[in-house]
């Protein structure tokens, strides 16, 4: 039996990302000094508001759908472990052993560790939260879908039993809509009304929301009798802003202490300029990327796809959307070694700017004047993508439109695959490259898990299944090229630049991880 230690990691954040998952920085959060302002003396009491771009409209782990979703559900609910700045620790387990074949996860709780309601949190709780998500919530489902049996050998020990190895699956429980414990009493005693409202809510982590207003607030208080280490911050208050003008303002007045929606361009200028506010940085997985239906519409043809891909200068794109705040990838996650199981290699085929072989694939497409549409966010970087993006399919010969939202009504349309291409970025919980080919090549993944292009290629998810098999890194390196080649042949999506995450907040907070969405890990300056 070999104990689970150390991977490069983030979580999905943003992750998720948003995309879809909440994520961690793969390396220490760096803060910029406060111009040379001096703080004010620090009210250790008082209560810190944070906020984030919309609000959690349900506390079931089966409706989260965002990373602003996991800003607030990350405060209720721990998991078995998290990857702090590249390293796992472990949270509600006190130890973990992963079988020599990789098929059996064993969990030894933390003694003393309680339900906000007092009782105990067990072996059986462990073994409900994955089978709940495992059968009842779709979207996160397939990180267990081979999950043969979870074995409660003791109170405070389960054996998770699973069908096929994957070297990947920790990094990914690490995040609370794959590996969040819940209470199954709680869960069984509420039913479909868990999650609704905070007398309905029962935390397993360091706060309890105390007040919830809907669209527009939750209140949390420090739970006394968590028995984790005890949190600086006693009161928070999470609330939504989708204007990113709007939290800067904020920000600068001191009526919001922190916000997790990472900031770019003047917005970010504005605020290195604030005598009150420090800006912690962390590099992530989180690929900024164009995504372009694979089922339906213009790019159903891989000429077409390939003809975006040529249309993209990543370098500019950096620049003007991600305020150089990142680096500019061939593929997703291709950071070189510190991404464990990068195949690190140049692809047999490869995308250089060019808007002339571009233009000829459109032309061979008979798609000079189609009509295609951008959809996206109508918050930043989005607005600003989107723009960029429509110049870019205009200069090669189609008629871009685009066609910008509320972040809700995007969400709905892109989670049931109704649009045709987008700018948006997807995250892993960990800078592993099998955590991310899984969630944006796999075709169980689509439309609503990651899988935003509907990509399907048998041959892709057997290579994702061979290299997620196997914890020898080279071995996994070798499918990874393979399936890299065929990313770049298929071109599902663009994958332009990892972000770095700058998370601007109060200079009389620090931020252990910029790149975890736990507040927990938040500690007053001094």
């Amino acid at each position: 039996m070999k104990k689970g230690k150390k991977i490069l990691a983030i979580l999905m954040a943003a992750c998720m990302t948003a995309g879809l998952s909440a994520c961690g920085g793969g390396q220490k959060s760096t803060e910029t000094p406060d111009n040379g302002g001096q703080a004010a003396a620090i009210d250790h009491d008082r209560q810190v508001v944070y906020g984030s771009a919309s609000m959690i409209s349900n506390f079931n782990v089966k409706y989260i759908n965002s990373a602003n979703d996991i800003a607030a559900a990350d405060q209720v609910y721990d998991t078995l472990v998290r990857c702090i700045n590249g390293e796992f620790v472990g949270f509600l387990a006190e130890d973990w052993e992963i079988s020599e074949d990789g098929l059996d996860y064993t969990f030894h709780l933390k003694d003393g560790a309680t339900f906000s309601n007092g009782e105990p949190i067990t072996a059986e709780d462990v073994k409900f939260s994955i089978e709940f998500i495992r059968d009842d919530c779709s979207q996160w489902a397939w990180v267990h879908e081979d999950l043969d049996s979870a074995e409660v050998v003791d109170d405070k020990t389960c054996v998770l039993h699973y069908k096929t190895a994957d070297a990947s699956r920790l990094a990914l429980m690490c995040n609370v809509q794959y590996g969040g414990v819940f209470s199954k009493k709680a869960y069984e005693e509420y039913g479909e009304e868990y999650g609704t409202s905070v007398d309905k809510i029962v935390s397993s982590g360091p706060y309890v929301a105390t007040a919830w207003e809907d669209n527009v607030s939750v209140t949390f208080e420090a739970r006394d009798d968590y028995y984790g280490t005890p949190v600086d911050l006693k009161h928070l208050k999470y609330v939504a802003i989708a204007d990113v003008n709007a939290a800067v303002v904020a920000l600068q007045t001191g009526e919001l202490d922190l916000y997790y929606n990472p900031v770019s361009g003047v917005a970010l200028d504005t605020l290195r300029m604030a005598d009150n506010v420090a800006i912690s940085e962390a590099l992530t997985c989180r690929n900024e990327s164009i995504y372009m239906n694979c089922e339906n519409g213009l790019f159903t043809d891989v000429r077409m796809r390939q003809a975006v891909a040529y249309a993209i200068n990543k370098e500019e794109a950096l620049e003007v959307c991600g305020s150089g705040l990142g680096e500019v990838v061939t593929y997703p996650c291709d950071l070189g070694d510190r991404v464990v199981g990068n195949p690190d290699f140049e692809p047999s085929i490869t995308y250089e700017y060019n808007v002339e072989k571009a233009k000829a694939l459109v032309d061979e497409c008979g798609n000079v004047g189609a009509v295609c549409t951008i959809k996206s966010y109508n918050t930043e970087p989005y607005a600003t993508l989107s723009v960029w993006l429509q110049g870019a399919l205009n200069a090669i010969g189609l008629d871009a439109r685009v066609e910008t939202m509320e972040r809700s009504a995007f969400l709905d349309q892109l989670n049931t695959g109704d649009v045709e291409i987008c700018p948006f970025s997807w995250s892993s919980t960990a800078f592993d490259f099998g955590a991310s080919t899984t969630i944006y090549m796999n075709s169980a993944n689509r439309p609503s898990s990651g899988n935003y292009s509907q990509y399907v290629n048998p041959e892709a998810d057997e290579l994702i299944k061979l290299g997620n098999g196997t914890s020898d890194v080279e071995k996994r390196k070798e499918y990874y090229r393979e399936l890299m080649e065929l990313y770049m042949k298929d071109v599902p999506s663009v994958a332009m630049y990892a972000m770095i995450n700058a998370i601007a907040h109060s200079n009389q907070l620090t931020m252990e991880d910029a790149g975890l969405y736990q507040m927990a890990l938040v500690h007053w300056a001094e």
